[in-house]
């Protein structure tokens, strides 16, 4: 009996012991992945920075930037500070170069849906909420109440505006009855490339929020043919804005594909882990606050990221792909703008 009682006991321990060491070798891989801090990136960064409070503001805006025919803002799905980043940016845009052309990732039909409920004379809410929960077959994360008022937000600032910068929504993304063997990206591109044919907008600048992966200029490891990189091969001078997230929720709708918190929040997948990590992000933590959402200009003169691949190096652990960068690639390759997202909460299920 006595031996059996230490047989079990050492097997309880030994077991404990993996345990502990596994979690200490997770810990410890996650922070060699994601380095510590830089000085050179950090001083360059100090002086490239804006924090964006109510509105987007021009400091970090050339007259290069500008010049762009396309402006993306890739974001993580999930997070309510992108709602508020893809109005204000749209806004600005509007205002700045008269953008009234929004790429969206979503289908054609629920795009016009969408363009009948901004171009309505009376706001249907019962349209949106239709639009809305549409929008959730695609992408769960980004279906929510957040996402309907920055709809009526936007039905609002439209019904102001003259009939020359009217809104109108661009769904380029695949139909759901497409069938073809062509990849979302490729299926975006062209779709993009027929509605700019089809309805003159040959001298038309755009913009539009998409899925952080879409919106990546030079293709990655395993990945050819990225939206963002096909629109640079076509020939359309891109800005891509991406953005990552701290110490913030995200929305995780319940699913039958894994087990989802009961509040349908988590804060446990943002850039410096556990579950996804970003190479380089405390660079941008060390310039930046709490409470804060802070827009980077990555591509200015004498930038240390035309020489490295910091922040556009991504390691997913069990909840999306890993994001690897191509050899004699950059991260101002990718992107050029970065906002960091500090405490921003979850979207919400819509009632």
């Amino acid at each position: 009996m006595k031996k059996l009682k230490k047989i079990i006991i050492y097997g309880f321990v030994g077991i404990i012991s993996i345990c502990l060491i596994s979690v200490l070798c997770f810990v410890i891989s996650n922070k060699l992945f994601l380095e510590s801090e830089n000085k050179e990136n950090i001083s360059y960064l100090k002086n490239n920075n804006t924090v964006v409070h109510d509105r987007i503001t021009d400091e970090l805006f050339d007259e290069d930037f500008y010049q762009s025919d396309v402006f993306l803002l890739g974001e993580i799905h999930g997070y309510a500070d992108n709602q508020k980043l893809d109005k204000e940016l749209f806004f600005y845009l509007n205002k700045k170069l008269g953008i009234k052309y929004y790429l969206a990732e979503m289908d054609s039909l629920t795009a016009k849906d969408l363009n009948t409920f901004l171009a309505d004379s009376i706001k249907k809410p019962t349209l949106l909420k239709k639009i809305v929960l549409e929008i959730g077959k695609r992408i769960p994360q980004q279906s929510s109440k957040e996402l309907f008022e920055k709809w009526e937000e936007i039905y609002a600032y439209n019904k102001q505006l003259p009939d020359s910068l009217k809104i109108t929504v661009l769904g380029i993304d695949k139909n759901f009855s497409d069938n073809s063997s062509t990849s979302r990206d490729e299926a975006m591109l062209n779709n993009f490339k027929n509605y700019v044919k089809a309805m003159h907008l040959e001298n038309e600048k755009f913009y539009g929020l998409f899925g952080y992966f879409h919106t990546l200029q030079t293709p990655i490891k395993g990945a050819d043919i990225l939206f963002a990189s096909e629109l640079k091969n076509a020939g359309f001078k891109t800005t891509s804005f991406v953005s990552y997230t701290l110490d913030s929720e995200v929305y995780l709708p319940k699913n039958p594909q894994f087990p989802t918190p009961e509040n349908e929040k988590a804060d446990w997948i943002n850039a410096d882990g556990p579950l996804q990590l970003v190479k380089g992000i405390n660079d941008l933590a060390a310039v930046s606050k709490p409470n804060t959402i802070t827009l980077y200009k990555l591509n200015r003169d004498g930038s240390p990221y035309f020489k490295t691949q910091r922040l556009a190096n991504i390691k997913s652990r069990f909840f999306g792909e890993n994001i690897t960068p191509t050899e004699n690639s950059f991260t101002t390759d990718y992107f050029q703008y970065v906002f960091l997202l500090r405490n921003s909460k979850p979207l919400t299920r819509l009632k």
